[in-house]
């Protein structure tokens, strides 16, 4: 066999590229974003990375314009400016240098369209959000930027937040590299499907026709704010939550507007392709309707399997039937508590119902329903005499409360979000096969519908 003469060349590893990469096509809102990019990265103390994306790498023309601009940005900034030409489309081009070295932040300008091909492809701000490895700040108006880089106000900020690892992500970005850097001011804001939140928080109140009902309004309210608190590090910031029978891309838009955004922050899961036409990607929307500046953050991989933190358990939600499998659930849910810690101990009864063995009657006499409080009042008792001398001793705060419903498991997954419980515990026989099918258990209809995580206790083996 005849080796070539010549030795083959290998492909060229790109360049590391660290601190804040900005793409420009030397138009007048490129210019504009480069600027607020220089000024991030001196406020970061790191280099600028200036870089233009062209089919000709070997263009003097496009090297020109390319040191032309390095050195107007040098004029007024003095964080370290790069420049780099790269070969191949511009989207594709920006990202596929955040996957090597230690960039930052990508930023591009919003504009960038690529005639009837936008409509099939995105613009390329939008393709570089959807596939660059960090996040990437799409500049629509500089000055907000460059006013609060010299410090003369406050950024205000709009997070769309919507409980996944996505949203959290975005939370941890705002944490780390927006509030060291100026003061900000922060908009939280999350829309929902009302009959979906409905079904899960419960309720017996009508559906209102404009609003959340009031418990399903309280319950998103809280949860909202225990997660921006514990992902922000503060509790300065205000809070939005809004139903929504439409796309929610178009209402945390307009939202975003009626606040007087600068900047919204959306976490993505960076779908595309065919995947995307079946999923709608809420950062695409936003990318597409908002008229403020936005930042698009990534979910880290790593961060889709937790983490890395050891969650505490400060809130338990159990459940008994008065079985001895039941009490002794409720024993290893005090278990669980640390001090300070809430545990809420439920009992469920049919509606109307007198006894344990009586089924509620379907029109109650006024005796009748004299018989039914008396039995909650009973069940309260009962269920008071299972919480342990030492509960109050450790600092175990105990909510005793009788619910009634039809379907257990279902009014024990509501209450678990009412509750805002970080663990639900509850007893079971462990049935399977033709016993399960025959008896049912409400513990495992909870653990197969329950959002929240379900501890299982089993009785000792025997």
């Amino acid at each position: 066999m005849k080796t070539s003469s010549k030795a083959r060349k290998s492909p060229r590893r790109p360049a590391p590229i660290t601190g804040v990469l900005c793409g420009t096509d030397f138009s007048e809102n490129a210019r504009a974003a480069a600027d607020v990019g220089a000024q991030l990265a001196h406020a970061w103390e790191q280099p600028l990375t200036l870089a233009h994306a062209t089919v000709t790498p070997d263009s003097a023309a496009a090297r020109s314009a390319l040191s032309r601009e390095a050195a107007r940005l040098r004029k007024s900034s003095s964080a370290g400016i790069l420049t780099r030409l790269i070969e191949g489309e511009p989207s594709d081009a920006l990202a596929g240098r955040t996957a090597v070295g230690s960039t930052r932040l990508v930023v591009v300008s919003s504009l960038g369209e690529r005639g009837p091909a936008r409509w099939f492809l995105g613009s390329v701000a939008e393709r570089t959000a959807e596939h660059a490895t960090v996040p990437t700040l799409v500049v629509r108006k500089s000055e907000p930027f460059n006013a609060w880089l010299r410090g003369e106000r406050s950024l205000r900020v709009f997070i769309a937040f919507n409980f996944t690892e996505t949203s959290d992500a975005a939370l941890r970005w705002v944490r780390s590299d927006l509030l060291p850097t100026r003061a900000c001011e922060l908009v939280l804001a999350h829309v929902n499907w009302p009959p979906q939140e409905r079904a899960r928080v419960g309720g017996a109140a009508p559906m209102p026709l404009e609003g959340n009902p009031a418990e399903v309004q309280r319950v998103l309210v809280r949860d909202l704010k225990a997660r921006a608190n514990e992902l922000l590090g503060t509790d300065d910031f205000k809070v939005r939550v809004e139903p929504n029978w439409g796309r929610a891309d178009v209402r945390l838009a307009d939202m975003a507007a009626e606040e007087g955004a600068d900047l919204i922050v959306v976490g993505s899961h960076q779908s595309h392709g065919l995947q995307r036409l079946w999923h709608h990607s809420i950062s695409r929307g936003l990318l597409e309707r908002a008229t403020a500046s936005v930042a698009v953050v990534p979910t880290p991989p790593a961060a889709r399997h937790g983490d890395g933190t050891v969650p505490w358990v400060w809130r338990v939600l159990t459940a008994t039937d008065f079985s001895a499998i039941g009490d002794r659930a409720v024993a290893h849910a005090y278990a669980l508590l640390p001090q300070g810690g809430v545990l809420r101990l439920v009992h469920v009864i049919p509606p109307g119902a007198t006894s344990d063995s009586q089924q509620a009657p379907a029109k109650p006499t006024a005796r009748q329903a004299a018989q039914h409080r008396a039995y909650v009042e009973s069940c309260q008792r009962r269920l008071a005499t299972l919480i342990p001398a030492e509960a109050k001793e450790r600092g175990v705060e105990t909510e005793v409360t009788v619910l009634t419903a039809d379907d257990a498991a279902r009014e024990l997954r509501q209450e678990a979000e009412r509750f805002g419980a970080d663990l639900v515990c509850l007893g079971t026989h462990g049935r399977s096969g033709v016993a399960k099918v025959l008896m049912g258990s409400t513990a495992q209809a909870v653990l197969a519908s329950s959002v929240r995580p379900v501890l299982l206790v089993r009785p000792p083996a025997e």
